[in-house]
């Protein structure tokens, strides 16, 4: 389970990068990855937090 969030994030982290050095992309193509990522990075911090939170109270 871990293995697959942390392909996700370094799908993100590593995309963001590639998609912010290539000039032949539109700006709106740019902005939907960078929306979608940053959605999904948001997600996966908060379900991770909720878990710590809820293994700490027990």
């Amino acid at each position: 389970m871990k293995d697959r969030l942390l392909l996700v994030v370094l799908f993100f982290v590593l995309g963001s990068a590639i998609v912010s050095s290539l000039g032949s992309l539109s700006y709106t193509l740019k902005s939907i990855f960078y929306g979608v990522a940053m959605t999904a990075l948001v997600v996966i911090g908060l379900v991770s937090f909720l878990k710590y939170l809820r293994d700490v109270r027990d």
